[in-house]
């Protein structure tokens, strides 16, 4: 099972680091419901040791943390179009920018 999970993982981390975020959605639904069956698969003493809620963490909050740095690179990257836009000369070639 861990596996899986660490398939599953590295699916959703590639997806993000691409900028699929529908992939990475499909993945991470799959992810979820991974980690519920091994959880579930657990006896108690096998769950108060287990690596597995500190794993699906630190991929959830690195995604979280990707996706928001993504977010701001993709903003200051609008910015900087936007404002070169203003410098564009009558008849020079143009950026088109679509929301």
């Amino acid at each position: 099972m861990q596996e899986l999970l660490d398939n599953l993982s590295y699916h959703f981390r590639s997806a993000i680091l691409a900028g699929d975020y529908a992939a990475a959605e499909s993945v991470a639904t799959k992810y979820v419901e991974a980690i519920r069956q091994n959880w579930e698969a657990l006896t108690e003493v096998e769950r108060s040791v287990s690596p597995l809620p500190m794993q699906s963490r630190e991929v959830l909050e690195w995604a979280r943390a990707s996706i928001i740095a993504q977010r701001a690179l993709s903003s200051e990257q609008v910015a900087v179009l936007l404002k070169s836009s203003r410098y564009l000369q009558p008849g020079s070639p143009s950026i088109e920018l679509q929301a």
